[in-house]
């Protein structure tokens, strides 16, 4: 079942989720620093996370194209 949603998640506007996650950082960074939002810790970790899960799903997919 991982590998599924993985496959689904991967699949999905391929390149570009990690570039949206960068610039949803760049407005979270902006809101909190104008004292318009304070965002937790909880969310600043999981957009870090999320931005390396998606960076390292398209490595994988990189060096599995290559290998074709």
């Amino acid at each position: 079942m991982v590998p599924t949603i993985v496959g689904l998640i991967d699949k999905f506007m391929p390149g570009g989720k990690t570039y949206a996650l960068m610039g949803l950082g760049v407005l979270m960074t902006v809101c909190q620093m104008g004292g318009w939002h304070t965002f937790s810790a909880e969310a600043w970790g999981l957009l870090g996370i999320g931005g390396a899960a998606t960076w390292k799903m398209g490595t994988d997919r990189e060096k599995l194209a290559a290998k074709k």
